[in-house]
This record gives structure tokens, sequence and C-alpha cells, in this order.
């Protein structure tokens, strides 16, 4: 027997609807079929049969929602023993990659943590596990220093839900882990105190939607736990402008609009690549940094629900012409809102366009569990001082916002220098 559960994809999604059914108890179903449509805050999604078999229980009907961690479907696989999907996680449940302001578009002119070795942490931990708990709640619980078993649980069966640990973070400080040489004190809590607001005057009450709410929790979270340090900068790109306009031709010739982004998400990579800890994760219950070795470039999507970020699975080893048609694939599916869940998850670096908004500089917000964010403007046209003279180029404005716990500011500016450098020559990039 397989028993499929609805998986924790990050993104601050915890649970979903059910949409639709395109099986039915009984059936035959081979692997990679899609199984059922579930609607979550961000996407339609369309989850697929991960086994062949027959299906010998629904976990829920349409209509009815369903939570991380519960059951969507059992499939007789032909095995005796239950078994149970377990994806390895590349990075903290809790990340909610929605991002700064940004859009994408052109851009005008004008890891699994381990246990400790100790026996008795080792039990607590064990015994922890059983609680039942959300993966969102269980990795909060962590980086907050809450003892979750001393949470009492607002989900259905007593289930323990972010809520709960923030609200037990925010106002019960004895319930957190004491302070001692192996366990260091919670430095942050992530609910600010609930403020009514109260209006007077001809007002009208708008509620926000679900998506709304999933960008205020993420930014809360982020805003809360990251320390930023914004860095902005300006490099010249009149080669740049010219390489665009000489290969834009050649690419739309195989159906491929070749923008700005392509180049920019190129030189990331490359400098994600020299500067490998911009690609990481701060994991600071155990005090080191995750170093992923595949890069995902998320990207902010405008859409009219508000901002989403996809991200493109191993930039590292696609071509210029490649990304920029999954940048344009992924973004009009994301506004159809029929991305894979799959391209929410996982981002290691984020880029957000400012440039399309018509705006030069901005300060975004970091994706918690990412430690950096590039910020891109508008591209212009401006006098710069070139070998002694006055002359017009084009110039195109550059915001990086890092985790300044782990990453310091000369850091920070070598790698913008290598972006920098990159962007005005962009042969560089063709070679690499």
């Amino acid at each position: 027997m397989y028993d499929f559960k609805f998986a924790d994809i990050g993104e601050g999604i915890h649970e979903g609807k059910i949409l639709k059914w395109f099986f039915k108890l009984g059936d035959k179903v081979k692997e990679g079929e899609t199984l059922v449509v579930v609607e979550t805050d961000k996407v339609n999604a369309e989850l697929p049969s991960p086994v062949d078999g027959i299906i010998t229980k629904i976990g829920a009907q349409v209509g009815e929602t369903i939570h991380v961690g519960e059951t969507v479907v059992v499939i007789n696989d032909g095995g005796d023993a239950p078994k149970v999907e377990v994806k390895e996680e590349k990075k903290s449940p809790i990340s909610e990659s929605k991002s700064a302001p940004g859009v994408i578009g052109e851009i005008e002119v004008s890891e699994t943590v381990m246990a400790s070795s100790n026996e008795n942490e080792t039990k607590t931990i064990e015994t922890a596990s059983k609680v039942l708990a959300t993966p969102v709640a269980r990795q909060l619980a962590k980086d907050l220093g809450v003892d979750i078993l001393k949470v009492k649980g607002s989900g259905e069966n007593g289930r323990v839900m972010k809520e709960d640990i923030q609200k037990m973070a925010s106002s019960s400080p004895s319930s957190q882990t004491p302070v001692n040489q192996s366990t260091p004190a919670p430095q942050v809590q992530v609910q600010a105190p609930k403020v009514t607001v109260t209006a007077t005057g001809d007002v009208e009450y708008v509620p926000i939607t679900k998506l709304r709410k999933a960008i205020v929790r993420s930014m809360t979270l982020a805003k809360q736990i990251i320390p930023h340090t914004v860095l902005m900068d300006e490099v010249i790109v009149d080669k740049l402008v010219v390489l665009r306009d000489q290969v834009k031709t050649q690419a739309a010739a195989q159906d491929i609009k070749l923008t700005y982004m392509a180049f920019i998400m190129k030189a990331a990579v490359l400098a994600l690549k020299k500067y490998p800890m911009f690609n990481a994760s701060f994991d600071q219950e155990n005090d080191r940094m995750i170093v992923k070795k595949y890069i995902n470039l998320g990207m902010a999507v405008d859409t009219p629900d508000g901002l989403i970020v996809p991200n493109i699975k191993n930039a590292d080893q696609k071509s210029i012409l490649e990304l920029a048609k999954e940048i344009r694939q992924v973004a009009d599916d994301t506004i159809a809102r029929k991305v894979q869940l799959s391209q929410l998850q996982n981002t290691t670096f984020s880029i957000t366009n400012f440039g399309a908004a018509d705006v030069a500089y901005g300060t975004p917000i970091i994706n918690h569990p990412e430690v950096g964010i590039l910020g891109i403007g508008k591209i212009s046209q401006k006098p710069v001082v070139m070998n002694g003279e006055i002359k017009i180029a084009y110039v195109l404005p550059l915001s990086l916002a890092v985790d300044h716990r782990v990453i310091d500011g000369a850091d920070a500016g070598r790698f913008l220098s290598t972006i920098k450098a990159l962007l005005n020559d962009p042969m560089m990039l063709l070679l690499s």
C-alpha cells in the first residue's frame, strides 16, 4: 500500500481545497497520471500519482480542505506494508518565497538538520517528533527555541500550527528553551503584537485575499528574522544593449523573446558560482551555513492576485536562450496559476525587477531562508564620465539585499561588483 501525503511545498502553503478528482475508488492508476487538482493560495496544483496501482482510499472529497501531512490517497501498489512518500527537504519548509515588490518582464529602456549526538537531546527530539504538528510549525519552533511539547495545537485533532508557535513565542517566554551553552536563546519573535485599528469618517473595509495573507506572513517573518543590509550601484550596459539588439531577431526566429532578464540571470549564476555562500541558507540552530550545490533562481512574477516567486531550476546548466525561453513560460504559467508546485520549492537566490514598474532602485526583502536577493531597475540613458569626458550611456541600477548575519558588507560588495563586470562586458556571459 502507498500512502500518498499532501506535501509541504513551502511558500506559506499548508493546506489546499480539492477541486477535482480524475479517479474514484477502485480505479486503476498509472504512475504520473494526474490524480487530483488542489487549489492553494498561489496555484491550482495537479498532483500526479507516484506509483502504479489501484485506489483503495480517497482522503478528501471535492470542496473539502486537506492539510500538509494528511493522506491524499492510498494506492494498492502490490506491497504489504503502507508506504509513505518521503521527500528530501533542500530548504527550510517555512520558506515563503514571496519577495519584495517587483515584477518579472522586460526591463524597459526609457537541508536536513542533523540531531545532536547527546543522548538526552536525542530522546527529546524523538519525543517531539511524535507531536502532531505541521512541518512549518516544527521548523518555526526550532528557529525560535520553542518547546513544541508544551504547545497546545489549534488545528484538527490538536495539530500544532504555525500560528500556535508564533503565539507561544510572543506571549510565553517561559515556554522557550532555557538558555545554556548548547541552546542559544531565541533572538527574534515573528509575531508582532496585535493592534486594533479604528477609523472614522467615510471608509471602506476591503478583506484581503488568501494570497495577501500569505504575503503578510512571509514579509513579517523575513523582516523580523533577517537583518537586511542593502547595497546599491549602477553599471554601464551599452555593450549589453547592442548585443541584445543583435541577437534578439535570431531568438525571435526560435519563438524566444530575449529580454535583459536572461542576461542578468546568467550573470547572477556566474557570481553565485564564484561566491557560493550567497547560494545558501543559514542554519542558526546548528551554527552553520547550508551551501546549495544547485542553483534555482527565483523571479518575482506580478499576477492579478499578487506577487508569486517561482524559480528556474538548475539555472547554472542553461544557456541565455534557454533561460529566456523558460522565464517566459514560467511567468505565463504563474499568471495563469498553472505553475508546477516544484517550481515554488527550493529557491536558492532570487531576483526582482523594479524596472518593469518604471523604478530605478528599491530595498528588496530576502526570501527566508535565502541569504540574498537582487533588485534590478529600469535601464535609462544618462550622462556619465568616461575617460575624462562626459558621455551619454545606458545605465542599469542594481540593488542587492543580503542577510547581514552571515554576509559581510565587503563580500556583498565583491558579489555585486562581479555582476556589474559581467553585465558591462556581456561577451563574458556568452563564453561561460
